[in-house]
Parts: C-alpha cells; structure tokens; sequence
C-alpha cells in the first residue's frame, strides 16, 4: 500500500522538532520562601525541571541562599538536586552570566 508523502513528513516531525529543542537550554529561576514570604533560597536550573512528591527535581547551576548569612554556590558541571519547601515559585531567566564567561574560557 502506497502512503502519500505527507505521511512521511508528519512520521519524522517530532522527531525534527525534538533534534531542534536538544540545541536549547533553557534556565529556570525557582525561588522557595517560608509561611511569612521570607526567602529561604533561590535556585538556578539548567534544563527540565520535573515536579516530584516533595518539590522539583532539577539539575542546579547556582543556588543563592537566603539571610541571615548569604551564600551564593556554583556549580559549572550541574548538580541533581530536589528543590523543597513550603511555597516555591517558578519563573524562565537567562542563562547566568558567569556561565556564558565560563563558556567563552572553555573555547
């Protein structure tokens, strides 16, 4: 049986589109404060960020912690970690900054 070409187009298209997502990152901003509105800690994903029983799942590049000592960690390979806490907020930033210095370094 002869299938018209559309067929075959429609076949591969997610494909396609799945080999045009895999070249974007995508940066995700998760920030977690407590029952007051208090900022516990700021998260920066790279990638997916999967919903799980206690949180997200995601892979961290930066994590800026809350007051009353204020510590910003970076991690340049990723880390999988869960994020955790009573209120979480999402949001799509850029990529960090000193991840594109990183980048121009490497090259």
């Amino acid at each position: 049986m002869n299938r018209p070409a559309s067929f075959h187009t429609v076949k591969f298209l997610p494909l396609l589109a799945l080999a045009f997502l895999t070249g974007c990152q995508t940066y995700t901003k998760l920030s977690v404060t407590d029952h007051q509105g208090d900022r516990i800690a700021d998260w920066i994903a790279e990638g997916s960020v999967k919903k799980v029983d206690q949180g997200y799942a995601i892979k961290a590049v930066e994590r800026h912690s809350g007051p009353p000592n204020e510590v910003v960690n970076k991690y340049p390979n990723g880390w999988r970690t869960t994020v955790v806490g009573p209120n979480i907020v999402r949001q799509s930033v850029d990529k960090p900054a000193w991840l594109f210095d990183l980048d121009a370094k490497e090259k």
